[in-house]
């Protein structure tokens, strides 16, 4: 079957640019991948006083993923302050997980103080927020357009102590295990002795 030119030239396309101005102000509440995440780090001191606040961004190579060998690179280049050692206290993780049709909600209870809508909100605000307890890859969820610059991964730094560390270097050896054969039961037994 031929279809004539004529015929093509006059297909009514009026219905998508209509759809394009009704969907236009919505934009924003569909939910996109995170390419970018702000890190905020935290210096705590001796006294437990926080000497630092600093803030980067950190661009992801993969989308919605900082790799473990990332994560390593700037727990490493931030690890020295002030000429001060720090060693990693929390890696905590900030990711806005929820879903368009909830927003309306969502902000309308944040401004309540009806028990029932905090209840919802103190269920949020505790899925949003996660201790990361070991070091790994670090995935981030998809996220609301207009929400995508709350999304953040927070690094606390604790100082070392200079005394701590010189003992722990004093103190430290190696046990070595020697295996000796026992002649009367001619099984191995195992001895330790420090070096």
């Amino acid at each position: 079957m031929i279809v004539e030119e004529d015929k093509l030239e006059k297909l009514d396309d009026s219905w998508i640019q209509d759809f394009d101005k009704i969907d236009k102000p919505y934009e924003d509440f569909y939910k996109e991948n995170v390419y970018y995440v702000p890190i905020n780090i935290f210096y705590i001191n001796k006294d437990n006083e926080i000497d630092k606040i600093t803030n980067e961004i950190f661009f992801m190579k993969s989308h919605n993923l900082v790799s473990r060998e990332e994560i390593i690179d700037i727990i490493k280049r931030n690890s020295l302050y002030n000429k001060n050692m720090y060693s990693l206290l929390s890696i905590l993780k900030y990711n806005i997980t929820i879903n368009p049709e909830e927003v309306t909600y969502f902000l309308s209870t944040k401004d309540n103080d009806n028990d029932n809508d905090n209840e919802f909100i103190d269920c949020y605000d505790n899925k949003f927020l996660t201790t990361l307890q070991h070091i790994d890859a670090i995935v981030f969820e998809p996220t609301i357009s207009m929400f995508q610059d709350l999304n953040t991964l927070i690094i606390i730094f604790y100082e070392k102590c200079k005394e701590n560390i010189k003992k722990n270097c004093v103190n430290n050896y190696t046990k070595k295990i020697y295996l000796i054969k026992s002649e009367k039961n001619k099984k191995y037994s195992k001895t330790f002795r420090n070096l």
